[in-house]
């Protein structure tokens, strides 16, 4: 009798209570992540080549009705192995799953009488899918592929299996299939793909870019997203062309080499590999070279620049959900005393209880015209929910600095969280926004406090390059002495840092210096907040301490949308 592989890893129990917890996640319409390769659910899954690590589930299509056919949702289980694109053969697969299955029907504490009956319903249940052919497993083993005529072999990125009316109790078998799986992939030397993480997504229809907008014909459309995709995610179009420009054909033709890259970017191999199965970029002994698509994306976003950066600033106005959780502690003199600054200004609100004297003439009108639209009215009447009021809004602006670590560990994704964050506090607030670097031996000013959009990203994009050590004093005094050399209003100074000192400024002592630095901080106008990562968090707390100030603990860095949401609050309070 065969051996069940998973036994090796996992006992019984154990891989019991995994059957249970993937039959609660379907029982939700949840997806479920089994290992590092596989994802479980009753939906459709999709990838996306600039997001190779991610994968989507389309709560909106079930698996059952798409690729099977079926009237009633939730009949089928969709499980995707993923690995690299390879031509993975299937007749080995069948072989293994139902060994698989006549060990894993061996272990039940009472043997069926109908042995064989049960084992040919799990295989005429279980329906496998890879680049050489497809079928349930009675077929397959019989040596049918679906409609008799041999495939012609496909490279694939992963192994798809339907499971036909699978109850909770059938679930530990799941586990036991997807692990024979692996176990036969590495034995045939195909590397099992990591999926980083799992979304569940509506699959909504697109809406093409409207063309008077950018006069873009209708065959631009597929450039026009993927051009918008790589703008986001390089958070830039000028980051973009440079980005290209680096797989230009011709050594000659190339503006840097790819190492000056990755400073700024990070490693960027699964954002190869992702441009290549977009057929953007073509893989080479010597060098990757952009394709013909790949020069015609590149010379689309040249030409597009412009409208290209108002959709990033449009972007990044907006206010991401956080993706992760932070800690924080607050000190309760952290408030600032200064409220002789206040910005006066007027927004509209549907009306209430207000003077009507206070209507918004022009943004009644436009909401009449709406909701006659919507409410499909026969008169162009102005009812009193079309009614706009003005409300006066009186806010105190708060001079923001930010105090940025630029050693060498900041490099990539950590980096562009910054920049972004910077941009999106300026672009949505009043404030001014300056940016202080420490790295190397010493700190500078980045950007004097400014309400320029261009000349802080410019700024931001050519002088911050992170390297070298980390002089944290010299980044806080640095700081105050800006505040005590311009008219500043309501100063707040934000530490972003994912270390400790590593370079002292008075002493040999780098954390000496820098509580001995945050100490002066009380003794000016300012206020400090510091944002960094758990591994670091007792040093951060103290510093704070020293400096009658805030800290917040974060899980990544990079996650741009917990710096916003961070921002966000702060500055709420300091409005207060």
């Amino acid at each position: 009798m065969p051996q069940l592989l998973i036994l090796e890893k996992v006992t019984l129990q154990q891989l019991t209570e995994l059957g249970d917890q993937i039959a609660a996640s379907l029982n939700q319409r949840q997806g479920f992540r089994l290992g590092e390769s596989t994802v479980i659910s009753s939906c459709l899954h999709r990838t996306t080549h600039l997001h190779p690590g991610e994968i989507r589930i389309l709560v909106d299509r079930d698996a059952g009705i798409e690729l099977a056919h079926r009237q009633t949702p939730g009949q089928i289980i969709h499980v995707d192995i993923f690995h690299a694109p390879a031509v993975v053969k299937h007749q080995p697969l069948v072989q293994i799953m139902n060994e698989t299955i006549q060990a894993y029907l061996s272990l039940r504490p009472e043997k069926p009488s109908g042995f064989d009956d049960l084992m040919q319903s799990y295989a005429e249940r279980i329906y496998l899918e890879t680049g050489t052919g497809s079928g349930n497993l009675i077929e397959l083993l019989a040596g049918s592929t679906g409609d008799g005529s041999p495939p012609k072999p496909r490279r694939k990125n992963h192994v798809q299996l339907l499971l036909d009316r699978f109850a909770a109790a059938d679930m530990a078998v799941v586990s036991c299939l997807v692990d024979a799986v692996e176990t036969e992939l590495a034995a045939n030397s195909v590397e099992i793909r990591k999926v980083d993480k799992i979304a569940h997504v509506e699959k909504k229809s697109k809406q093409p870019a409207p063309a008077y907008l950018f006069g873009l014909e209708p065959d631009k459309y597929q450039l026009w997203d993927t051009a918008t995709t790589l703008t986001t995610m390089l958070s830039g179009p000028e980051d973009v062309i440079e980005f290209l420009q680096a797989f230009m054909p011709g050594m000659f033709n190339r503006k840097q080499p790819l190492s000056k890259l990755r400073n700024k970017h990070g490693p960027m191999r699964d954002f190869v590999i992702g441009l290549t199965n977009a057929g953007l970029i073509r893989r080479g002994w010597f060098a990757d070279t952009l394709t013909k698509e790949g020069q015609e994306l590149l010379e689309f976003v040249m030409l597009h620049q412009r409208e290209l950066e108002s959709q990033m600033r449009k972007l990044l106005r907006q206010v991401p959900v956080p993706s992760t959780k932070y800690q924080s502690e607050r000190n309760t003199s952290l408030k600032s005393s200064q409220k002789h600054y206040a910005y006066t200004s007027k927004t509209t609100t549907p009306l209430k209880n207000a003077w009507l004297g206070s209507i918004a003439v022009s943004e009644t009108i436009v909401q009449a015209a709406k909701n006659r639209f919507l409410q499909k009215r026969s008169t162009p009447l102005v009812t009193r929910e079309d009614i706009k009021v003005h409300e006066t809004v009186m806010s105190k602006p708060v001079d923001v600095c930010l105090v940025i670590d630029g050693s060498a560990s900041m490099a990539g994704p950590k980096m562009k969280a910054v920049w972004q964050l910077a941009e999106h506090l300026l672009l949505t607030t009043r404030d001014r926004i300056a940016v202080v670097l420490f790295q190397h031996h010493k700190a500078r000013v980045v950007i004097p406090f400014t309400r320029n959009y261009t000349q802080l990203k410019l700024s931001l994009r050519s002088s911050m390059r992170p390297n070298g050590l980390t002089p944290l004093a010299d980044g806080i005094t640095e700081a105050l002495q800006l505040i005590k050399n311009r008219h500043v209003r309501n100063p707040l100074l934000v530490l972003i840092t994912d270390g400790v000192p590593t370079f002292g400024k008075w002493t040999i002592d780098p954390r000496k210096d820098a509580l001995r630095a945050a100490a002066m901080v009380p003794l000016s106008r300012a206020n400090l907040i510091c944002i960094g990562v758990a591994s670091n968090q007792e040093f951060l707390k103290e510093l704070a301490h020293q400096a009658k100030g805030s800290v917040y603990i974060v899980e990544d860095l990079e996650d741009k949308s917990t710096l916003i949401e961070i921002m966000h609050q702060e500055r709420k309070y300091q409005r207060l």
